[in-house]
């Protein structure tokens, strides 16, 4: 399902995304994700796992979804329109309310790219292509660990 709000346009989970078995029950993560079928998959997973996706495809949806509540955790293509997963990546960490939440950045760039993205502030990275498992078990380490 599409939501537009003037000049943000949101992909918001289906029914069937938002109510898991579980019920959602794990916390929000907010995957921001330019590929439409890439950020479907990992909100199916996410959802299957019992976690709540929040579903946005550029750095300024981004923004906004963090001004409208704080995620457990992160998922971010570093590659992504309007702003930057770097600078995306600074922002999240300056603001008062974010600095603690984990970002896992998923990107197809090189290694050298990610291990930036570390050091610009990421918690960690995963590598395209990957398995959709794989991204939620990291989740589930990365949340264990700040928990």
């Amino acid at each position: 399902m599409t939501v537009s709000v003037s000049t943000l346009t949101a992909v918001v989970p289906g029914p069937e995304v938002l109510a898991p078995p579980g019920g959602g029950d794990r916390g929000q993560i907010l995957v921001v994700e330019d590929e439409p079928g890439l950020a479907e998959i990992l909100a199916l997973n996410l959802s299957a796992s019992g976690y709540e996706p929040v579903v946005v495809h550029d750095g300024l949806e981004a923004l906004y979804a963090l001004d409208r509540a704080t995620p457990r955790a992160v998922l971010l293509d570093l590659h992504i329109p309007q702003v930057s997963g770097f600078r995306l990546i600074q922002l999240l960490k300056q603001r008062p309310e974010t600095p603690q939440v984990p970002v896992i950045v998923i990107t197809a760039l090189s290694f050298q790219e990610a291990e930036e993205a570390v050091r610009t502030g990421a918690d960690d990275f995963i590598t395209k292509p990957f398995l959709p498992e794989e991204v939620v078990r990291r989740v589930d380490s990365i949340l264990a660990r700040v928990s």
